[in-house]
């Protein structure tokens, strides 16, 4: 019998970068050694490196860089073919055979989305275009800028319509951001998507010319996660508009063409279904994790108590708010320490962190590391703390539990539900009420070391009984042989029609 195939398209994550996406592709893939995979990668920047073993079932990788190369678009084939595309690409070549496709799919994004169907029909036709024709001469050509200003100017966004400047900018999103479709994609009998934005794209391509079975897995809520960023970014209120709308179309249509959206718990699911999702196409799937590395390791409590945080070190995690508690609690308990492990991502952002442990005399009671044991890192703790603003299903938290650790967390994506009353939850961004939660544990020695134990111990049951990596690869493999065989019964019945 021939060995199931899937596409597994990811975006800034594995197999190039870390974090709780990239560790649960990981399980996947070797978890199901029967399973060939290939992997569709976007990536920020060119020439990156996977930091993942390359297992023996991963049949190869496309990786598509968004950013920092010379040229928009990635066209592989020889250097005649480059050239026949070249002189293929005539004004007339893209006026004849272009731009009603980029006009149908602009529309359609302007529209936010309400017309999933034909912005993945228009898609498609670009990314036939693109097989035939140059990708920079095409999207940079002044027939295409044209009808992309003429659009954008009969199109309000956020009450307003788009300067010449703002324009520019969005149209260099645009030519970025379909060079996903200038690239030839691999086929396979299942195309698997890490998230609901640009990584969904080749799946929905796929699922159009081969009638693929596609899957989108969300781990966060990508378009809530996008709301949140842009909050932050210095882009004019249109321009910001302009690529909310063109995620949002994005999402919908990956929402539209999937056979089935995976959901971590029931945080994810309501969102999906506000965002377009059917109801009926949502599966709950849990993450879970290696429960013989991440295990109990008894020891006393430490002299100076440890509160860890695991995290990689932007916005959406939190850690300013952690600092904001620390200083509350360290008035408390001076001997506090508060220990946050985890990459830089965002450089400007840790400086700001900085500036508040400055600000707080906080010096010797936080330290900023790294670690490539979370489990040894776990078992050093006293307590476990994610003051994160969003999330799906953290690993962290997971592993937290295994290892028998206390947890304190902020009340975000589906950390209540996975916890189910084993640890401590508070509201999000709220220094007050985080430093209160930790201070239950800490204060009373005696008292506060037995409410630890209790609470960690109740997590390791749950744990167990929900969370382990067999269990969330299984769901993985229960429902790609469903797909499959839904996809060969209906082949069968076409034939003999």
């Amino acid at each position: 019998m021939a060995r199931t195939s899937v596409l597994m398209c990811t975006e800034g994550t594995y197999p190039y970068y870390t974090g709780g996406v990239s560790v649960w592709c990981d399980q996947l893939v070797r978890g199901l050694p029967d399973v060939d995979f290939r992997l569709f990668a976007i990536t920020h920047a060119p020439n990156k490196k996977p930091i993942f073993p390359i297992h023996s079932n991963i049949m190869g990788i496309n990786s598509v860089a968004l950013w920092g190369t010379e040229e928009p678009g990635c066209q592989g084939g020889s250097l005649s073919e480059t050239y026949q595309r070249k002189a293929r690409t005539t004004p007339e070549a893209v006026r004849n055979e272009f731009l009603t496709g980029f006009a149908d799919a602009l529309n359609c994004i302007l529209e936010g989305g309400r017309r999933p169907q034909r912005l993945g029909n228009a898609l498609l036709a670009l990314h036939l275009y693109f097989q035939q024709f140059d990708y920079k001469k095409t999207m940079t050509s002044p027939e295409a800028w044209e009808v992309f200003l003429q659009l954008c100017r009969t199109a309000s966004l956020a009450g307003s319509y788009l300067t010449i400047h703002e324009a520019t900018t969005c149209m260099r999103w645009m030519q970025r951001f379909c060079g996903l479709l200038a690239g030839t994609l691999p086929n396979a009998d299942i195309t698997h998507s890490s998230m609901a934005g640009l990584a969904c794209v080749p799946g929905v391509l796929n699922k159009l010319q081969y009638g693929s079975p596609l899957i989108v897995t969300e781990h966060g809520i990508y378009l809530r996660e996008l709301y949140l960023s842009l909050m932050r970014s210095g882009y004019s209120e249109a321009c910001r508009r302009f690529l909310l709308a063109f995620h949002e179309a994005v999402v919908r249509m990956n929402y539209h063409f999937a056979d089935r959206v995976t959901a971590l718990g029931n945080f994810n699911r309501g969102w999906q279904i506000k965002l377009g999702a059917q109801e009926a196409k949502i599966v709950i799937t849990p993450n879970g994790t290696d429960a013989d590395r991440f295990r109990p390791k008894p020891r006393p409590p430490n002299e100076r108590p440890v509160v860890l945080t695991l995290a990689r070190v932007y916005h959406l995690k939190g850690i300013e708010f952690l600092l904001r508690a620390a200083a509350i609690v360290r008035a408390r308990v001076p001997a506090v320490l508060f220990r946050i492990l985890g990459e830089v991502v965002d450089r400007e952002y840790y400086e700001g962190c900085l500036n508040i442990i400055a600000e707080h005399g906080l010096k010797t009671a936080v330290e900023f590391g790294a670690t490539k044991d979370a489990a040894e890192a776990l078992s050093d703790a006293d307590i476990f703390c994610l003051p994160s603003i969003s999330e799906g299903m953290p690993y962290s938290i997971i592993e937290a539990m295994f290892c028998e650790r206390p947890i304190v967390s902020t009340d975000v994506g589906n950390i209540s539900e996975m916890l189910g009353g084993t640890g401590i939850v508070v509201p999000p961004a709220d220094p007050d009420s985080l430093a209160r939660a930790l201070l239950t544990l800490l204060e009373g020695e005696d008292a506060a070391f037995e409410y630890r134990k209790s609470l960690a111990r109740s997590a390791l049951q749950r744990a167990y009984s929900l969370y382990t990596t067999e269990k969330a690869v299984g769901r993985f493999s229960d429902l790609y042989t469903s797909l499959l065989h839904g996809r060969r019964t209906a082949q069968m019945h076409t034939a003999a029609v």
